[in-house]
């Protein structure tokens, strides 16, 4: 025996709205009888199964045309229909990854210039601002900029914010140590606090299951950065005008007596404990 289901009904199995359904009467791809006692829509299984063809369709991204005309036509070729819609949807697909790269992209820079608005927001904001544009303008090369920024933007608020309540702290312990020769313990365990505070901001840059640790020449690039890297240097000289040198001096010492003999033991400093502040 045939079985018959209302608009109402045939909206709630499908979960498409009544007007959706009349839209489909309207233009001849979906017809339903009539009932002879009241006039109403009626529809049979055939066409709830019809109606999931419609559906099918309409999820590949066909028109309503595309598809009345496809289910109307004799010669209709089904798997031609879909092969073609099928690469369609690759090239769709493609297009629709671009941009996502693309936003994420621009989600990491926007998230890299907010992290330099916290490293510097414990200076005044006209210094800030100063070392920003510092920052920008050693880049010469179009594109150079940005990757940076991606760089900086692999790193989280959180972590930023860490480092820069953590880097304060470092300069509050440092600065009465200048008077002390670089060779003092107490200045040799802040040249490895601050080594620990660098490898772990690296590591987080280049995203830490890639990081291969700190290498001597790395060691030796953030060490000659206090005195040939102008930015660097107006950054730690802003606590004092000797920090940079001290540092430096400090650094080369640690260099020849530590780092040089034993470098596996500092290759990974500090950066275990970059996972607990994502």
């Amino acid at each position: 025996m045939q079985k018959w289901f209302s608009v109402s009904q045939v909206s709630q199995l499908a979960g498409v709205s009544v007007r959706t359904l009349h839209h489909y009467d309207q233009i001849g791809l979906l017809t339903p009888l009539r009932r002879q006692d009241n006039g109403y829509r009626c529809y049979s299984e055939p066409h709830l199964a019809k109606l999931q063809q419609i559906l099918l369709y309409r999820q590949l991204d066909f028109s309503l045309e595309q598809i009345r005309d496809m289910m109307q036509a004799a010669d209709f070729d089904a798997v031609n229909a879909l092969q073609q819609q099928h690469a369609l949807l690759l090239s769709k697909l493609d297009a629709t990854q671009q941009m996502i790269n693309n936003i994420e992209v621009a989600m990491t820079i926007a998230q890299g210039k907010q992290n330099m608005q916290i490293l510097f927001s414990t200076v005044p904001q006209d210094k800030a601002a100063q070392w920003q544009q510092d920052f920008a303008n050693q880049f010469s090369e179009p594109g150079e900029y940005e990757t940076a920024l991606q760089a900086m933007g692999n790193v989280s608020a959180a972590q930023s914010q860490h480092l820069t309540e953590e880097f304060d702290n470092w300069v509050a312990q440092y600065l009465p140590l200048l008077a002390l020769p670089v060779q003092a313990e107490a200045v040799q365990q802040l040249v490895l606090q601050h080594l620990a505070m660098q490898n772990r901001f690296l590591s987080q840059m280049m995203l830490d299951e890639a990081y291969q640790g700190l290498t001597g020449e790395i060691f030796l690039m953030l060490t000659e950065a206090l005195i040939e890297d102008e930015l660097a240097q107006q950054m730690y000289a802003y606590y004092n005008p000797a920090l940079p040198e001290h540092l430096y001096e400090a650094m080369m010492y640690f260099t020849e007596h530590s780092f040089k003999p034993a470098p596996e033991q500092y290759r990974f400093i500090g950066v275990e404990k970059a996972d607990s502040l994502s």
